[in-house]
């Protein structure tokens, strides 16, 4: 899910404790798309006064990192800020750090906030750096109570999609992986995170009154306040565990056993109950004979984690019989029929080419409607669902495999959408989709399709956008023919969608942006 908290203010301040009259806390210059969070974050007390008057584009320090964790733990614990440090005052007196006597700083520390830090040095007026703010918002979010965790397979599956991923110590992993789960943060671009990049003051401001919004709103909370444990049982053509009460189950294939790297294929299994539970062995990884290791999570509806077993198993994958067309080995089970379903009927209710711009506004606005954006992130929301689709992708061997996608889209496309991907799927060419998404809020004042829910991106990295002189704007570049995951112009991928209805970004006029596939062609 990646979601964007400015429409949200009103919301959440509402839902924050009053506080006491105190002079307004200001940025200087900022960049005008976050006023509405920054002025929301202020009425919420959630900006030391240190930032008063700062420049917006100026990094924070360590300090102002701790005053931001540390508001954000009285937001979310429902306690004034001044009462908590005076009530603390005695008691954070003791702070082991020497160079400083910041009072901000000391009680982050008797928060257990500092993990990061060791020995009797804090470095306050140093330039904090991302990951060090995230992790802290992170550990005062645990520390109020709030009910937010992640798993061992999220934070694999989420900070090894990276480029600098590998480069997040400990301390911070889950915090990052959180807040990148959460849509509190998608990186700095081109698939960074920005992990030792400094912070600016306006960047730490809205972090903290997402974070703040993501609790106080109830989206980034789990609906279990403790997650239960899940036991798990290795077969030879299958595995299984014990049934938690989730709504579904993640199970993820590793190579290695400790999480040092992503999963390898990564499934969702619909819940059969609270009894015994069973995936039989994915092509991807019954075809690969050796030793693997899996770790399975159960979520709720909503996506949240209630379950983990929080541990890998070890698997042990025998050779299956050998398909001598491909010199693969292949079990029975993974052998399947796919018809071709790709033809010049569309089923019944679903959009197609034919439909007028009005046409198209009816569906997702409602008759009579005329085009307009959602007001804000809550309302978009309303209108969106998860789908899941079976795309074609690599193994690591090279090999075509079957993946499961789940992606948010608006809900009176969802059942075109999903046909999309199966004639995708079923036609000959097996494109190969490893990056999907759809719904994405991306402000107030967007014109983005993704925020209506009704644009798809798939591969953006090699389907990049880019002005009609090939400037990357986003992704690094479009190379059909040589890089397989580029979608070429006469591709069954390009026909399929327009087959729908949906226009293609590689034939736009103004720029160029090849990942993109939209319903109003915008």
């Amino acid at each position: 899910m990646n979601w964007k908290l400015a429409g949200c203010a009103a919301v959440v301040c509402a839902c924050l404790l009053c506080r006491t009259p105190a002079e307004a806390v200001s940025l200087e210059q900022p960049s005008g798309q976050t006023d509405n969070i920054l002025r929301a974050a202020d009425q919420a007390a959630l900006l030391p006064s240190s930032l008063d008057g700062q420049q917006a584009g100026q990094p924070v320090t360590r300090a102002q990192m701790c005053g931001l964790a540390v508001r954000l733990y009285a937001s979310l614990t429902g306690c004034d800020y001044d009462s908590l440090m005076a009530q603390s005052a005695v008691r954070r007196s003791v702070c082991p750090y020497t160079d400083t006597q910041n009072a901000d700083v000391q009680q982050a520390w008797l928060l257990g906030l500092t993990e990061e830090s060791d020995g009797t040095a804090f470095r306050a007026d140093e330039a904090a750096n991302r990951q060090q703010l995230i992790a802290m918002l992170y550990r005062a979010m645990q520390a109020s109570g709030s009910a937010v965790s992640v798993s061992a397979n999220e934070a694999a599956e989420t900070l090894y999609s990276y480029a600098d991923g590998a480069y997040v110590p400990d301390w911070a992993q889950d915090g990052m992986t959180y807040f990148v789960r959460e849509g509190l943060t998608s990186g700095t671009g081109a698939s960074l995170l920005g992990v030792g990049e400094t912070v600016s003051a306006e960047q730490a401001a809205v972090l903290t009154y997402r974070a703040a919004a993501a609790v106080h709103t109830g989206r980034g909370v789990s609906s279990a306040q403790e997650l239960s444990s899940i036991a798990m049982h290795s077969g030879t053509g299958a595995v299984s565990w014990t049934g938690s009460g989730a709504d579904y189950y993640r199970v993820s294939f590793y190579q290695t056993e400790d999480f040092s790297a992503a999963p390898v294929l990564t499934e969702q299994v619909a819940s059969s109950g609270t009894g015994a539970q069973q995936l039989a062995l994915p092509q991807e990884i019954a075809q690969q004979p050796g030793v693997w290791y899996w770790s399975v999570d159960g979520l709720d509806c909503a996506g949240k984690l209630v379950a983990t077993s929080g541990q890998t198993a070890a698997l042990a994958v025998t050779a299956q019989a050998e398909d001598t067309a491909s010199g693969l080995y292949v079990p029975d089970s993974a052998v399947v029929a796919y018809p071709d379903i790709i033809s010049g009927t569309i089923p019944d209710g679903l959009a197609h080419s034919g439909e007028s711009y009005s046409d198209k506004v009816a569906r997702i606005f409602g008759a009579g409607a005329s085009y307009h954006k959602y007001a804000n992130a809550a309302e978009a929301e309303r209108h969106q669902v998860t789908i899941s689709v079976q795309v074609w992708d690599f193994d690591a061997n090279g090999n075509k495999v079957t993946k499961t996608k789940r992606f948010q889209i608006h809900e009176a496309l969802a059942q075109t959408v999903q046909q999309i991907f199966a004639e995708i799927y079923a036609s000959g060419e097996r494109f190969p989709i490893r990056t999907l998404g759809g719904y994405c809020w991306r402000g107030n004042g967007s014109s983005s399709e993704h925020c209506l829910g009704t644009a798809i991106d798939i591969n953006w990295e090699e389907n990049y956008m880019c002005t009609n002189s090939g400037v990357a704007l986003t992704g690094s570049h479009w190379l059909p023919g040589s890089d397989p995951y580029s979608i070429p112009a006469d591709s069954d991928v390009v026909r399929i969608f327009a087959k729908y209805g949906f226009g293609w970004g590689g034939t736009w006029n103004s720029k160029k942006d090849y990942m993109h596939f939209s319903y109003f062609g915008t």
